[in-house]
């Protein structure tokens, strides 16, 4: 995968109503998300899009800032949310709702609540971080706090069920945003959606202490679209 371009930082929407011990607070790598869908704004405009989910809104910072981002469009997308934590769901209408921007945000699992076939751009930062399975299931059982970053074996378990209902649920000219970490195996991913007709772009890397994140940009049935980032 190539390496990206250097990114200009962007001010996040205002979420201090958020109440961040039931809600994943941004961090790096939602300042990373935010300035890598910023840069590729011009391959999310060629697209076109109808319908556009956050995956894991939590705050609401992510899909907030992507609203503002196609705001001008003509006509500009239907932007949604998703979260399994209601109390994330009730954040993200909280965060757009005060930013002016028009985000539908859906306490659901994933993208099953949406019809299949969809959806144009999914944006997704997962839970990554690589843990035991006995951490996992132990923040399941508490309903913690860690379910936000805890990602089970290789920090794929959310993801990869993500990735299995992707193809059915995209429609078929559209874009996937991935945010992770190296132990994540993303060459693994971009074969796997390779084989299923999506090519892939680094769009965004960034040391955050330990971690080197990235964003990856997937891109089915766009050959005819110019989305060089940058």
């Amino acid at each position: 995968m190539p390496t990206a371009a250097a990114l200009e930082p962007q001010k996040l929407p205002d979420t201090s109503h958020v109440d961040y011990a039931r809600v994943y607070e941004p961090s790096d790598d939602t300042f990373l998300l935010v300035d890598a869908l910023t840069a590729d704004v011009a391959a999310l405009r060629a697209v076109r899009p109808a319908v556009c989910v956050e995956v894991g809104s939590g705050s609401g910072a992510v899909v907030t800032h992507l609203g503002r981002l196609l705001a001008a469009s003509a006509p500009p997308p239907h932007v949604l949310a998703t979260d399994v934590n209601r109390t994330a769901a009730l954040a993200t209408a909280a965060t757009s709702a005060a930013a002016g921007v028009a985000v539908h945000a859906l306490h659901a699992d994933l993208l099953r609540a949406l019809r299949p076939g969809s959806v144009d751009v999914v944006v997704f930062n997962p839970p990554y971080v690589p843990t035991s399975a006995a951490e996992l299931a132990g923040a399941a059982l508490s309903n913690d706090i860690a379910l936000s970053w805890a990602g089970g074996a290789r920090g794929r378990v959310v993801t990869d069920r993500l990735l299995n209902a992707l193809p059915d649920a995209l429609a078929p000219r559209c874009l996937f945003y991935l945010l992770g970490v190296a132990e994540n195996e993303p060459d693994e991913i971009v074969a796997w959606l390779g084989e299923r007709g999506f090519t892939a772009t680094t769009v965004g890397e960034r040391r955050a202490q330990n971690e080197r994140l990235f964003v990856i940009r997937f891109a089915r049935g766009c050959d005819e679209l110019a989305l060089d980032a940058g």
